[in-house]
């Protein structure tokens, strides 16, 4: 299945939220700069992840062509200042979407520094974006869920352990989904998050406001899979 239609929204293998009253797609935790960020740690990894998130994006465009895109927060990773490899990966994406598309950039706790490189294309960041009944905000503050709309955040990283008949475990991406809020998947390829069926939310709204989700997978080869309810797994998870 290459996408789920539920109401207005439509979730994408590609980790974007789509809706399609607005034209608008949403995507979130890019954390570009990532690989230069580990090196100064001692750990070394491929410089793959602008490759992967530009491959994802062209698919999106040639897809859903959205007139609109947002990106939901942490569009950078390093916290502290605006690394080399972090600023031109920046840079790079930036000229690549707004070639194609009205961006909207939405503060996450990791985009200390990113308005200087915003300003100089014209872009302002703010903490929270609405359009209709759609409220978006990354997800690291807390917030009053006004259940009249729809809050759709990140941050959380959300993905799930599904385990095989001889014990063969993987761990893939996924969106959350309420009447109220939704959580989108990180597209950065090392931010796999933790399994939220363990309900340890990083999120401060998720841990105010538990609820019990549906969970709906997304592996870009397969399409996206429908997992049920975050009770259901977590009944499932008990017996293995």
């Amino acid at each position: 299945m290459e996408e789920l239609q539920i109401g207005d929204l439509t979730f994408t293998k590609y980790g974007m939220l789509y809706i399609e009253e607005y034209e608008t797609g949403v995507i979130a935790d890019l954390h570009l700069g990532y690989e230069e960020v580990m090196a100064t740690k001692g750990i070394f990894l491929p410089k793959i992840q602008k490759r992967h998130i530009l491959s994802i994006l062209d698919k999106i465009f040639e897809s859903y062509e959205p007139k609109k895109l947002i990106i939901n927060g942490d569009f950078k990773h390093e916290f502290s200042k605006n690394m080399r490899q972090e600023w031109n990966e920046i840079e790079y994406v930036l000229d690549y979407l707004l070639e194609r598309t009205n961006l909207v950039v939405v503060r996450g706790n990791h985009d200390n520094f990113l308005s200087g490189i915003l300003r100089k294309r014209g872009i302002s960041m703010g903490n929270s974006h609405e359009i209709g009944k759609y409220i978006f905000v990354h997800g690291h503050n807390n917030l009053e869920i006004d259940k009249t709309r729809v809050t759709i955040i990140g941050h959380e990283h959300p993905s799930v352990s599904i385990r095989d008949k001889i014990a063969a475990t993987i761990k893939i991406p996924c969106f959350l989904h309420s009447s109220d809020i939704v959580v989108i998947p990180a597209m950065s390829i090392y931010a796999s998050g933790t399994d939220i069926t363990k309900n340890d939310y990083i999120s401060p709204i998720l841990r105010r406001n538990p609820r019990d989700f549906k969970i709906i997978g997304i592996d870009e080869k397969v399409g996206i899979i429908p997992l049920g309810k975050i009770s259901s797994l977590q009944a499932l998870s008990e017996g293995w």
